[in-house]
């Protein structure tokens, strides 16, 4: 009889242990294994490499990646691998303390010589990073101890904080490796709270929690990122619930049902969209021109027929910042001082109808990515209402990984940033920026934009930086780089059993939409 109470106290036992351990781990299948809480994200083109230094996928690095800083719900400045900082008085010294308890995914520590080599590599020309003339202002990086890094300056330079939320790579891993050739960038060791599991042959990559890492931990045990070029294929895969989340565009909208299995999130952004000009090309020249062009421009029509009134009317690059200037913005379309420029700048209609000057007519080929319907709508509507004023802007659909960003006559771009002005401003407009894979793709040179630009990114007092830069905004509406058409919203879709996403402002594209990952959640059925 004891020996029969035993085993059965024994069993009940067992059987109340495998209760407990099968509710901490959730839902199991039908073979008894744990169902994982998988967010599946569809994204709209393909990542080639994982590597913050090389600025390609930003999305993922922020899930695989911390630096030093990073930007809260109101995208200011908080501290991450940095617990605290102080700056000198003459605001030229910053001398940053590490969290001792960052380690990365390999179990070696997060040391001060990580953030030397991560910034020595970003400054070292034959990188080649987009993002170098970021951390110019850098004279040099030094350890003070394993978990204190010094930063010393050219100048005062108060974009430096936000620059440093750019994600910190190992240097026990990378040193003496090629970054832009290194296994590493298919193959990546991270600090963040996730870390790789597969890239699959497909491009899908699938990232599992990383239970190593020193913040929140992940209420998600996986995040894909599945590339889905095609916006429609996106939306269908939402209906099925195939994927969670994916950027739509406002035409997709009405195609969405009550009874479909996810909502639409309207998120407000800094994300702008404009015609670059490349100012090689002669009829791009005279700013006379690209003046006209943008007071051709009914922006009103675009915010109406295109973007479904989910945007706004765009005059510059900073229109969502605090150092916005409205005393830019243009009331047109006004045709009229728009052909006035145009004769002045010797352009006359033939009979046609069409500018022509020293017998050569204004016609030039303007290039949007074929997978983005809303550029792809813009340069369709544009080119005619350019039409107007007798230019022929012939629109050009492109496999966006055919388009040459420094290469086209004139390129449907997007940008802006929802952080501090000089980003998005310095690295497309300064003429330092031309060339070597970096981002003033149109050859823009102006050297009173030089001049504001690198004093306000320099300059320490608030209301000095705002008044160079409202007078950085003037300049370039008298010689503009861009014809700027219009802002965004971000419209996610986002499967209805998934929660965390939040109202902050996002960047080019949406970016920034995962910038909360460690509160996303998803509840199974």
């Amino acid at each position: 009889m004891k020996r029969f109470l035993l085993k059965s106290t024994v069993g009940i036992l067992t059987l109340l242990l495998f209760a407990l351990i099968s509710g901490c781990s959730g839902k199991t299948a039908d073979q008894g294994e744990t169902v994982k809480k998988q967010l599946v994200y569809g994204m709209e083109s393909e990542i080639d490499k994982v590597n913050p230094i090389l600025d390609e996928s930003q999305e993922i690095d922020t899930l695989l990646y911390r630096g030093l800083t990073r930007p809260n719900e109101q995208n200011e400045v908080t501290p991450d691998l940095a617990e605290n900082w102080s700056v000198s008085e003459d605001q030229l010294t910053y001398t940053f303390q590490l969290r001792k308890d960052a380690v990365w995914q390999d179990g070696e520590p997060v040391t001060a010589e990580d953030v030397i080599f991560t910034l020595e590599k970003i400054l070292d020309p034959s990188t080649n990073t987009p993002i170098a003339g970021e951390f110019g202002e850098i004279a040099k990086v030094e350890a003070a101890g394993d978990h204190e890094v010094q930063i010393t300056l050219h100048r005062p330079y108060p974009p430096l904080l936000d620059k440093l939320k750019v994600g910190i790579v190992p240097k026990h891993v990378l040193d003496g490796e090629n970054l832009n050739e290194t296994e590493f960038n298919r193959n990546p060791i991270g600090n963040g709270p996730f870390k790789l599991k597969e890239w699959k042959s497909d491009g899908t990559i699938i990232l599992e929690r990383n239970n190593q890492y020193y913040g929140p931990t992940p209420k998600l045990d996986e995040v894909v990122f599945k590339a889905i070029p095609d916006a429609n294929t996106r939306l269908v895969q939402l209906k099925a619930g195939e994927i969670d989340l994916a950027h739509l565009s406002p035409a997709q909208l009405k195609a969405v049902m009550e009874s479909d299995p996810f909502a639409i999130h309207e998120l407000e952004t800094a994300d702008y969209r404009a015609i670059l000009f490349n100012l090689d090309l002669e009829i791009f020249r005279d700013p006379k021109v690209r003046q006209a062009i943008s007071l051709a421009v009914d922006r009103d029509a675009l915010v109406e027929g295109v973007l479904l009134e989910k945007g706004e009317a765009a005059y510059g690059p900073l229109q969502k910042s605090w150092v916005a200037n409205p005393q830019v913005e243009l009331t047109g379309p006004d045709y009229n001082q728009a052909q006035e420029l145009l004769e002045k700048a010797g352009w006359k209609k033939n009979e046609d109808g069409i500018l022509e000057k020293d017998g050569k007519r204004f016609e030039f080929e303007l290039v949007a990515p074929a997978q983005d319907p809303v550029r792809v709508a813009l340069v369709n509507v544009v080119s005619q209402q350019l039409k107007q004023i007798g230019i022929l802007a012939e629109p050009k659909p492109m496999d966006q990984n055919a388009v040459r960003y420094d290469g086209e006559e004139a390129l449907l771009i997007g940008w802006g940033s929802e952080y501090d002005p000089d980003d998005h401003t310095y690295r497309l407009f300064h003429s330092s920026e031309i060339g070597d894979g970096r981002y003033n793709f149109g050859k823009y040179r102006n050297p009173e934009v030089d001049r504001l630009l690198t004093a306000a990114r320099t300059a320490t007092d608030p209301e000095e930086r705002k008044e160079l830069y409202v007078r950085f905004q003037e300049e370039l509406a008298q010689d503009p780089p861009y014809t700027f058409l219009v802002y965004l919203k971000a419209l996610y879709g986002l499967n209805n059993q998934v929660t965390g996403i939040s109202t902050r402002t996002l960047g080019h594209h949406g970016f920034g939409v995962l910038w909360n990952i460690e509160e996303w959640d998803k509840q199974e059925n």
